[in-house]
């Protein structure tokens, strides 16, 4: 066989590939499916799964995830379809100073909820799923990121109080497994939250918990006896996958893989120590033998981590778009955007936030600037600029009014909030339309296209809370100040006036 040849990727011909191409030795078929992953998508592929399959080769864990999505498959791209017939193996490519290629073997089946409800709630509730994991996005909590409770007028929402027996949120499928499984076994469970959440563990837990207070009451008691719900912080750049990149793979490797995933060399998860313990306590991977950090509080690790990265993203992606960039690295090579990011908005987010333990936080934000400005990572401004309704109450606006309240410095966070509320307005200096992607995308766009007559409607609309009349009127002065600037002089000689001025 020559190097080049194709080869299709699957159980069968994992012998075949060879050179570089690290490739699952473990025996792949003895491993119990005992952890249990709602979200399959890149960044999971990319991270919970990763751990996991280092584990494996290691000997350490015979594990293996039972992956389901919530929500109906896109057509043509399910999961079980691309995956299945690669016997859900996948190629992971990571970029940095050197690339690394490996197949990874730590996924074993898949189910879409969506269709099949009552086969996902028995697979929460089995006898052997002993771990279950989340990535569902910040929006798949349907919650007030402000006062942590399930939005009463969200139709999924309503759907799993009415019918606990059909969910359709996270939430309402973690409800729906808990009481099978108190009815069939009461085994212990732990529960890991693995988004961008504050608190992510105890926003879970909250959720969960509000859900069976109106539907399962008599299960509590055990829930609070028996069910984990730890906090973790993730953290790994992952774009999505295009054609061109599946096109590349096979190309330089010869590995024919419907849904490879690529991402940056940089990987981080902190855990908190929080899991279910004792004699029948669930069995957790020893992820730590993997490099996890397990802590007892995650939260100042999640706070710089979303404040100064996810921050960042969504700080950068709004002015970087408007100046014409479509990739991030191309923007990060821009003095503007570069210095606005590490120089000004990064300096007022870090004064928010409390020591993190063991971490140099001056050292963190300049390797999140050589995380964005890698080239070989290749990730799009516009998956950036996505969904900023879900992301930006989080991770930009708490910041925001924490600075507001205590007097510090927050001109440039005012800054990437006007710049979001322009390119809200669906059209670039050029009059071009911009794409928005966004659950919210009609409601916060009217918004926006009103902003400068009523900047605080925006400001209201996008959750913008907690201040006093006299901060918010202070604040709003500002906002339509600087986006005046940004519609009269453009948004570069507005982000060259700001840079000027706080140099």
């Amino acid at each position: 066989m020559t190097p080049m040849e194709t080869i299709q990727l699957n159980g069968k011909n994992l012998s075949l590939i060879k050179g570089p191409v690290i490739t699952p030795k473990y025996q792949r078929q003895t491993g119990t499916m005992r952890i249990v992953h709602i979200g399959l998508g890149h960044f999971h592929r990319a991270h919970q799964a990763v751990y996991l399959d280092e584990l494996l080769a290691s000997g350490k864990e015979k594990f293996l995830i039972f992956e389901m999505n919530l929500v109906a498959d896109p057509p043509g791209r399910a999961p079980d379809r691309l995956l299945g017939k690669q016997d859900y193996l996948y190629t992971l490519i990571t970029r940095g100073d050197r690339e690394e290629v490996r197949v990874v073997g730590s996924i074993g089946s898949y189910l879409n909820a969506a269709g099949a409800k009552q086969k996902a709630i028995e697979r929460l509730a089995a006898e052997t799923t002993e771990l279950i994991t989340l990535t569902v996005t910040e929006g798949g909590y349907h919650y007030n990121q402000h006062t942590g409770e399930l939005l009463p007028d969200d139709p999924a929402v309503k759907n799993d109080l009415e019918r606990p027996g059909s969910p359709e949120t996270a939430a309402g499928f973690l409800a729906a497994g808990l009481v099978l499984r108190y009815k069939t076994n009461k085994k212990p469970l732990n529960i890991l939250c693995c988004d961008n959440i504050p608190a992510n563990g105890k926003l879970l837990r909250y959720c969960v918990f509000s859900l069976l207070r109106e539907n399962a009451p008599e299960i509590i008691p055990w829930v609070e006896d028996s069910v984990a719900f730890p906090s973790s912080m993730v953290d790994r750049i992952t774009p999505g996958t295009t054609e061109e990149r599946v096109k590349e793979l096979e190309k330089l490797y010869g590995i024919a893989d419907a849904w490879p995933v690529f991402a940056e060399d940089f990987i981080q998860w902190v855990l908190e120590d929080n899991f279910v313990t004792g004699v029948n306590a669930p069995r957790v991977p020893d992820y730590a033998a993997a490099g996890v950090r397990l802590v007892k509080d995650v939260e100042p690790y999640e706070l710089a981590k979303m404040r100064l990265l996810n921050g960042s993203h969504s700080a950068l992606a709004y002015p970087s778009y408007l100046l014409g960039y479509r990739r991030v690295d191309e923007a990060m090579q821009d003095p503007l955007i570069r210095d606005f990011i590490r120089k000004h908005y990064m300096e007022e987010v870090t004064v928010t936030l409390a020591p993190v333990p063991g971490i140099d936080i001056e050292a963190y934000k300049d390797t999140l600037i050589r995380r964005f400005s890698n080239k070989n990572t290749g990730d799009a401004v516009l998956r950036l600029a996505s969904e900023g309704s879900s992301k930006i109450p989080n991770f930009m606006l708490k910041p925001l009014c924490e600075a507001v309240k205590k007097r510090l410095p927050h001109t440039n966070m005012i800054f990437a909030l006007a710049a979001w509320a322009r390119f809200l307005s669906g059209e670039d200096e050029a009059g071009k339309s911009i794409p928005i992607e966004d659950a919210r995308g009609a409601e916060i766009s009217a918004a926006a296209k009103k902003a400068q007559k009523v900047p605080g409607v925006f400001l209201k609309t996008v959750g913008l809370e907690g201040l006093s009349g006299e901060e918010f009127a202070e604040l709003e002065k500002n906002f339509a100040g600087i986006l005046e600037t940004i519609y009269r002089k453009g948004m570069r000689e507005a982000l060259s006036g700001i840079r000027t001025k706080l140099t």
